[in-house]
């Protein structure tokens, strides 16, 4: 849910920046028709998804194949509706009754938040009608042998205070920042710049510096958005941080992620050790046995190790900029109108970071697999990445686990991740053959030379734009 949420700013503000708008006479009006309609197709996707999802999984315990391919596709139709949906209520009118009408194209952040309000609505319906589905799947866990508690169940507010916390916000509030930041520069340096040359380049180094800061300090903000609290002394946080000592680990913080006892997962947040944070969840830690947390952990440190964070902002920056200059490029040549190649550019960029991001994103996760598998077998590990069958074994239990707990099909396939089966044959695997991390390592290295090739490009073509810019101007 976090990418639609990203994909929803993305698509909903270049619609509101789009100039060329859909006749609407009455914008007031057109807009709270188009509003409206936009809720209700949301609403009725959403319900149809859940509502029999729900009811197969009450009545037989479980969801049939067809019935579990049948909630995913209109899941992901809902999705895309969420998306696609919001731009045609913004071309529609709202966009220029908000801006034009409402007179908030001068209040920074104002036309924005204003803009994304529908979207925001929606997804507050969609999870009010998801949320029997997640009572049922909680359900199912009653009287199951895989937790050390009964299994917790959130009341209806407090699943709404999850979403809103690690979906919308986890996105929203960094991505605001980084707007009020352009709106504010656009309203104050702009104009002192419009006539100097060089200016443009100038606010856009601006924009760029002040869009980094926020990025590299939004842990710090999200931490505290989120339920969090620092790993209380004890042998088990000795040995996670033995752990990061023995893998040239740093980091700001260890934390327990605080769910009500129903989350049951860990992650790493920060680029660097002053900002970057380790989390485990409460539910992981009451129902896993101390080698399989120290197995989930190492998979989260192997992300970090290996600098994954990173490179997947290079994919970024490189795929958004080299998509938009290709789209510029070809407009120059076949004279495509700005709104008309902003159209070209939404759909081509969804194509490159449907297809790549997913495959680099599922490379990425597998080699942190193999740093788990071999983190987790004798002491020390092999210095050769030599995954030994009990590590395999270990992280292989661990990983079933976390899916157990969290209600995950094996066999459900994940656009970032991979499925669990596909992850936990793949490391068994390794441990029953003596295989290594090289292969993994080998496939990963490949990838981050292109990464780097691909953001010297996006550096390179940004470059020649402003200093064309600035001698043409």
């Amino acid at each position: 849910m976090q990418i639609v949420v990203l994909l929803a700013f993305v698509v909903g503000l270049t619609a509101l920046d789009m100039p060329l708008e859909f006749p609407s006479p009455l914008p007031g009006s057109w807009s709270v028709a188009a509003i409206g309609a936009y809720l209700l197709i949301s609403a009725a996707l959403s319900a149809a998804g859940a509502i029999p999802a729900s009811r197969a999984l009450r009545r037989r315990g479980q969801m049939t194949v067809r019935a579990t391919r049948l909630h995913g596709l209109v899941t992901a139709a809902g999705q895309a509706w969420l998306v696609v949906g919001l731009a045609g209520v913004i071309s529609a009118g709202y966009g220029r009754w908000l801006r034009e009408h409402l007179g908030l194209r001068h209040v920074p952040l104002a036309a924005e938040l204003a803009a994304l309000a529908p979207f925001v609505a929606a997804l507050l319906i969609n999870w009010v009608l998801e949320y029997p589905l997640h009572r049922a799947r909680r359900e199912r866990l009653f009287g199951s042998a895989l937790f050390a508690t009964p299994p917790r169940i959130w009341r209806l507010g407090e699943y709404l205070g999850y979403n809103v916390r690690h979906h919308l916000l986890f996105i929203a509030a960094p991505l605001s920042l980084i707007l009020l930041a352009r709106d504010l520069l656009d309203q104050n340096l702009a104009p002192r710049l419009k006539d100097l040359p060089g200016g443009q380049a100038i606010l856009f180094g601006a924009m760029f510096c002040s869009a980094g800061l926020v990025f590299f300090f939004a842990p710090v903000l999200i931490v505290r958005l989120w339920k969090t609290r620092a790993l209380p002394a004890g042998s088990l946080r000795g040995e996670l941080e033995d752990l990061c000592r023995r893998m040239k680990l740093r980091y700001r913080e260890i934390l327990l992620w605080e769910s009500g006892g129903v989350i049951a997962n860990a992650g790493v947040m920060g680029l660097a050790p002053s900002v970057r944070y380790i989390l485990l969840s409460d539910a992981l830690l009451e129902n896993m046995d101390r080698r399989c947390v120290l197995s989930v952990f190492a998979h989260e440190a192997g992300h970090i190790v290996c600098r994954h964070i990173l490179y997947s902002m290079m994919f970024a920056i490189a795929s958004v900029t080299l998509c938009v200059y290709a789209v510029a490029l070809l407009g120059e040549g076949v004279e495509l109108s700005a709104p008309m190649g902003e159209m070209i550019a939404l759909p081509l960029l969804a194509v490159v970071w449907g297809s790549g991001f997913g495959w680099i994103s599922r490379r990425f996760e597998w080699q942190s697999d193999a740093i788990a598998a071999w983190a987790s077998g004798e002491l020390p590990p092999s210095p050769d990445g030599v995954i030994s069958q009990e590590g395999a074994a270990v992280f292989a239990m661990a990983l079933g686990r976390v899916a157990q707990l969290s209600g995950i099909p094996y066999r459900q396939r994940n656009w970032r991740h991979g499925s669990i089966e596909h992850r936990i044959e793949r490391v068994l695997m390794l441990g029953q053959t003596g295989g290594t991390r090289r292969e993994i390592d080998r496939v990963v290295n490949r990838i981050k030379v292109l990464l780097w090739l691909g953001l010297i490009a996006s550096v390179a073509v940004t470059v020649w734009d402003l200093t064309r810019e600035w001698f043409n101007g």
